[in-house]
């Protein structure tokens, strides 16, 4: 029993709460000071905004209900907020997953003010790059397991992890956002009916068949393809169409390249299995302790034995300190092996030639 309801509950019959026990009035958008966007879709906008009342910043999410009617994606944004609503009742909140401050709306659009993430998101960090090194890849997939597994722990399936969907705060560590997709539910060992949600590049077969299974396991699968992606640029699964894409998830077509850690490919391998029973991570046959134990993670016995993982300082995440995933400082950004950073092409090059088109006149 919550302190307040204590206190009504010893409250006379004709008394009236005093003012410090009314519920507080939500903010509206007058209470903040908006600067510049920082992100946009089809359904959203974000915008970084100094909330006037305490001086800080967070990140505003403006959708339009006009807009949410149209595309039919009112249960998207009930089952945000309903996810975010339901993490900020836990007693700890994770510092890998974003925070709802606020939520309230007026006639036209609906908000809600969350954590603000400064650095982007982890497609964006990649693309620019090609890919990442084989640590920031360790680094960034641990964190992601860590924060996924929270929410299973709370009861709750994200079902849309994908690159975008993981931002980066101020320090470069991840924070989960979009919830739009996740299922909430007290018990998360009962096998459910999945519905079709998600992104076509890294959505699971058993929610693709719409198969009843673990609600854990879309996530799960979600993880082998942020690991591919984080070391190859690329979705393992991506095609020309999202039906393309969908086929080839349908019948596990994707191949690791020969330039690929020993360690991240049996992950990789691990994840990316057909049947989520047998997939690693996935109860009852697997469980969150065996994703924490891989070899990729915690180092194989050949490299622990030379000194590659013990005794190394854990800033270089050869091997992940799971005690001190959120604390210890994180690596450095570095391009992968498998692709090099694009080549900028300089700006006056982008219009050579602009000067010579000439119409032709009808």
């Amino acid at each position: 029993m919550h302190a307040t309801d204590l206190v009504n509950n010893n409250m006379p019959q004709e008394s009236k709460p005093t003012p410090t026990q009314q519920k507080a009035e939500p903010p509206s958008l007058s209470d903040f000071e908006q600067q510049e966007e920082v992100a946009w879709g089809s359904l959203a906008t974000i915008i970084d905004v100094i909330y006037k009342k305490n001086g800080r910043h967070y990140a505003l999410k403006v959708l339009n209900k006009g807009q949410l009617a149209k595309k039919k994606a009112i249960a998207s944004v009930h089952a945000e907020r309903n996810a975010l609503i339901a993490l900020g009742k836990k007693s700890y909140h994770h510092p890998g997953v974003v925070r709802l401050h606020h939520c309230f709306h007026d006639p036209d659009h609906l908000y809600f003010v969350l954590d603000l993430a400064t650095n982007g998101d982890l497609k964006m960090l990649v693309q620019k790059l090609g890919s990442i090194s084989l640590n920031c890849a360790r680094y960034y997939t641990a964190q992601v397991v860590d924060a996924v597994q929270f929410l299973h722990e709370s009861g709750i399936s994200h079902r849309d992890i994908k690159p975008e969907n993981v931002l980066l705060d101020d320090e470069m560590r991840i924070k989960l956002a979009d919830f739009g997709c996740a299922y909430v539910g007290a018990n998360m060992e009962t096998p459910r009916t999945n519905t079709f949600v998600g992104t076509a590049a890294y959505i699971s077969p058993e929610l693709l068949a719409r198969s009843e299974v673990n609600p854990r396991s879309p996530d799960i699968w979600a993880i082998g393809c942020l690991l591919y992606f984080f070391l190859f640029g690329s979705s393992p699964f991506m095609a020309a169409t999202d039906y393309l894409t969908m086929k080839r998830v349908r019948a596990l077509d994707y191949s690791i390249p020969d330039v690929c850690d020993t360690g991240a490919a049996d992950m990789i391998r691990a994840l990316l299995v057909l049947d989520p029973l047998e997939r690693l991570g996935v109860p009852p046959k697997s469980s969150s302790k065996a994703i924490r134990q891989h070899p990729f993670f915690v180092g194989s016995e050949e490299k622990t034995t030379s000194g590659a993982g013990a005794g190394t300082s854990p800033a270089l995440w050869l091997v992940v300190d799971w005690e001190r995933l959120w604390t210890a400082p994180p690596p450095p950004i570095e391009v992968g092996p498998y692709r090099a950073r694009p080549k900028e092409v300089p700006a006056d090059d982008l219009w050579k030639g602009f000067e010579s088109l000439h119409l032709v006149n009808d």
